[in-house]
């Protein structure tokens, strides 16, 4: 009976009369309108806008389940009970205007989770946890769904939630834990110890993202089991030290087990209690070769990052002048941002000549970075060649050369890809030809991965197949733990995959868990789309056209690879596709574009009545001709 569900439509309950528009749903429950009240169907089937794991009942619990109008407190609620007459829901109205504005949902007949609708505009904008389910206590202020912040968050809570980051490659949920600037400014931490935390702030929101994508270690089926650690200790005001007490943990560790059963664990490093949330200051490491990290009660920390924190008094007003930088720049203009990267650069190339060893190599990766960004993003004119003359500074056998090269190949062609008279199909060559030059001359770097799958992508989509194959397997061999191998080794099952089943499975966007399957019996359609991709859209009306007309005989299974969740609610709010979508965080780098090496939109695949695969690559322009071949067939 219980179930893990997320989100759903948002649904409107009024306390005086019954309607169903589309996905909006109004209650009654004014002294005599019983004859009109809605179904127990109907109450069951909200989901909670957030996770959360809580009862759900199967079919002959829900026909014998009832909801009745309840009155206690000073507020009237619809609540639905089972047959034994435990609590299941509780829809109450809290300032009797006759709408629901808070959302109950029960584990074992207790309250774990209610959505809460404060400004009463029918929208939930607060979660809540409760009981066996934790303390969380989220704030979602542009009502879409997702949480902007948190109000309220355990020690626990915290680590669970970096797991769940980390398993849904989804650097939002990390990105909303760690520290404000304004926090950090706040919570009085002596100057020393606040410039290191900023320092190594700044560097996991930086880094959050690659790490969930590289790693293999945490997978959406992953689960946090405890948080281990000593106990919290206080760093005590004092004239000297901290401005008031601070509450903290250090070298905390995250208990996971895997759906094998096997343990792991994510080591987190210091907790920081920030009001009522607990914060945690630094990147999190999974197995391997782990660095120390930053301590609260001894602070100290060997990392690159750090060293560049801590480096000579002589470099601090600088990294002052870049976060004050940084600051600006998420509220700046367009027109104001190559001021500011202009700016930054000259700061980093200052720090990059000041800096020594470890910190060196550190801050001119940074430089390097900034540079090739603002080339690609066409927000800095002369970052291209600011680029290219760093490179040449470089002696030739130093490591940063493959660093340099790699983003100075990605650099000139998002350049020259902007020239109003563009050549696409010269653009291209050229990049493609420079990449192959850098995997033949940094065969072992790191980037030789990303330069290596770009190549085989150019092959496979310009009809040499064979070519594509053999370069990834050449990345899943020589890269494997990288984000790479897992693209290439998708592509490799996706170009083989005509005569095999295909099994998928996953998640849609209003919480149903969905298999392929669950179809068998029928021919069914694969789409993977996003609303950010014009062809999809073209593809979306055309199979809208043949899901009606064949709808019988065929079933259709979207598969939406946008990162933003909320612009896909939206989207599918103004267009109503009568067809599952299955949804994960992490767009084309998520599993369920990965899992076939899906690398470019639209992409469709068509299935036999068996589950076997078809066709792999259908164009719109042929899906008619295609789907009629199967189902005569």
């Amino acid at each position: 009976m219980a179930g893990y569900c997320a989100s759903g439509c948002r649904i409107r309950f009024s306390i005086g009369r019954v309607s169903v528009v589309g996905c909006l749903l109004s209650f009654s429950v004014s002294g005599f309108a019983f004859a009109a009240q809605p179904s127990v169907e109907y109450a069951l089937g909200l989901k909670p806008k957030q996770f959360v794991n809580y009862d759900i009942p199967d079919e002959q619990e829900a026909k014998a389940a009832t909801l009745l109008m309840e009155k206690a407190n000073g507020m009237t609620s619809w609540v639905v009970r089972s047959a034994q007459g435990i609590l299941l829901r509780r829809f109450a109205d809290t300032n009797s205007d006759r709408v629901v504005d808070q959302w109950s949902y029960c584990k074992d007949g207790l309250e774990v989770y209610r959505d809460i609708d404060t400004d009463h505009n029918t929208n939930p904008d607060q979660c809540r946890w409760f009981g066996v389910a934790g303390s969380r206590w989220g704030i979602d202020a542009n009502e879409d769904g997702s949480i902007d912040e948190w109000k309220v968050l355990s020690a626990e809570e915290a680590t669970a939630e970096i797991v769940r980051a980390l398993a849904n490659r989804e650097p939002a949920i990390f990105d909303r834990l760690l520290p404000s600037d304004a926090e950090l400014n706040e919570i009085g931490f002596p100057d020393e110890l606040l410039a290191q935390v900023r320092i190594q702030v700044t560097d996991a929101r930086k880094r959050f993202k690659s790490l969930s994508q590289e790693q293999e270690e945490v997978t959406p089926q992953t689960q946090w089991t405890a948080m281990l650690s000593g106990l919290p200790g206080i760093i005590p005001k004092s004239p000297d030290g901290a401005a008031a007490d601070i509450t903290a943990y250090d070298n905390v560790v995250a208990l996971t087990e895997a759906v094998s059963g096997s343990g792991g664990q994510v080591f987190v490093g210091s907790l920081v209690r920030f009001g009522s949330v607990w914060r945690p200051l630094a990147l999190p490491q999974l197995s391997g070769e782990m660095q120390e990290s930053l301590s609260v009660f001894s602070p100290k920390i060997d990392s690159a990052a750090f060293q560049a924190g801590t480096a000579s008094e002589t470099l601090q007003p600088f990294l002052e002048q870049l976060r004050v930088i940084e600051q600006e720049m998420q509220e700046a203009e367009r027109a104001d941002i190559a001021k500011l990267i202009a700016k930054q650069v000259a700061i980093l190339n200052e720090v990059a000549q000041r800096a020594e060893g470890d910190e060196k190599e550190f801050w001119l990766r940074q430089l390097a970075e900034t540079l090739a960004a603002a080339a690609q993003e066409g927000t800095m004119p002369n970052a291209l060649d600011q680029l290219e003359k760093l490179s040449e500074s470089l002696p030739t056998g130093d490591p940063l050369k493959s660093f340099l090269a790699f983003r100075l190949a990605s650099a000139r062609y998002a350049t020259s890809m902007q020239e109003p008279d563009a050549d696409i199909e010269k653009v291209q060559r050229v990049w493609l030809e420079e990449l192959a030059a850098f995997a033949e001359a940094y065969p072992d770097a790191q980037d030789a991965a990303e330069a290596l799958l770009q190549i085989s992508i150019a092959d496979e989509f310009s009809g040499q197949e064979e070519a594509a194959i053999q370069r990834y397997q050449q990345i899943v061999e020589n890269f494997p733990s990288s984000a790479s191998a897992r693209k290439a080794s998708g592509a490799l099952r996706r170009l083989q995959a005509v005569g095999q089943p295909l099994n998928l499975s996953g998640t849609t966007i209003d919480g149903q868990e969905l298999t392929l399957q669950q179809f068998k019996g029928k021919p069914v359609l694969v789409h993977y789309w996003a609303t950010w991709c014009e062809p999809c859209k073209v593809d979306i009306a055309r199979i809208r056209e043949l899901q009606e007309k064949y709808q019988r005989e065929i079933a259709v299974v979207g598969i939406a690879l946008d990162e933003d969740k909320a612009a896909l609610q939206q989207f599918l709010s103004k267009r109503p596709l009568n067809w599952p979508q299955l949804y994960e965080p992490g767009g084309l780098d998520g599993r369920l574009a990965e899992d076939l090496g899906v690398l470019t939109l639209p992409t469709m695949l068509l299935l036999d009545k068996e589950g076997v695969v078809l066709e792999r690559n259908i164009l719109v322009t042929d899906l008619e001709n295609k789907l009629k071949s199967v189902v005569t067939d």
